[in-house]
């Protein structure tokens, strides 16, 4: 597995890259020097087929982003508490596809293992650190408007998510569960729309949490995929 900063790529080609994810063009929208701020703490990971991305057990707050290639997303067998590669993924991570964000807004250790696929030569995945986004009352270097674009985008993202195993499964216990959870209704783009945010984006991804645990999230469909065909030689 390779790490590289992004600032070690061309800026025009990273801003081509980032202009087709929601939540770094909308940043940019809003600020240029957010933008760059959200950069630098940002990093491009390339894996070869077979090479581990995260581990269940750790314990973080990097948000990811899937540009090209497979991940599969193993558990711990439960009699030999190990993962075991040659058995079929929980779930399968395609182009366009945000995960990590759960454990981040949590603050739980993940609970699973994610690999490239074995078929998967050239994966590369977006890693973005968002530690900055946790601490609701710090706008020392992320101000409020990007705070808020942040949490807009992951409610949008898991509301998403939950409606597409509604579809599938719309006489589960859950299929309503997110439908219940009270939407904010005050003033916009003030510091309670942000907390109100951030309390539904928790809610959110505990409800998934409970999806997953039952069906895995590898039924869900990849929204964006088309997005990425182009990356095969943006970033050479």
């Amino acid at each position: 597995m390779e790490s590289k900063p992004l600032g070690d790529y061309p800026r025009d080609a990273v801003d081509r890259l980032l202009n087709v994810i929601h939540l770094f063009r909308d940043i940019r929208a809003t600020s240029e020097w957010q933008y760059d701020v959200l950069l630098k703490r940002s990093q491009l990971v390339s894996l070869q087929a077979g090479e581990q991305l995260l581990n269940a057990g750790d314990v973080d707050q990097w948000v990811y982003f899937l540009l090209r290639g497979e991940l599969q997303v193993h558990v711990e067998s439960a009699a030999t508490g190990k993962i075991d590669a040659a058995e079929r993924p929980l779930a399968v991570i395609r182009p366009g596809e945000v995960f990590g964000d759960l454990s981040m807004l949590l603050a739980e250790p993940r609970s699973a293992t994610v690999v490239a696929a074995p078929a998967s030569r050239d994966t590369q995945v977006l890693a973005v650190d968002c530690t900055l986004f946790g601490d609701l009352e710090d706008f020392s270097l992320l101000q409020l408007p990007t705070k808020l674009v942040f949490y807009r985008n992951m409610v949008h993202s898991l509301r998403w998510k939950l409606e597409v195993y509604r579809s599938k499964y719309p006489a589960h216990q859950l299929a309503d569960s997110h439908r219940k959870l009270k939407l904010y209704t005050g003033p916009k783009n003030c510091r309670e729309e942000l907390l109100a945010l951030a309390d539904q984006a928790r809610a959110l991804a505990r409800i998934l949490l409970d999806w997953n645990a039952e069906f895995g999230s590898g039924e869900l469909v990849d929204e964006s995929s088309d997005m990425f065909d182009f990356l095969e030689s943006m970033l050479s």
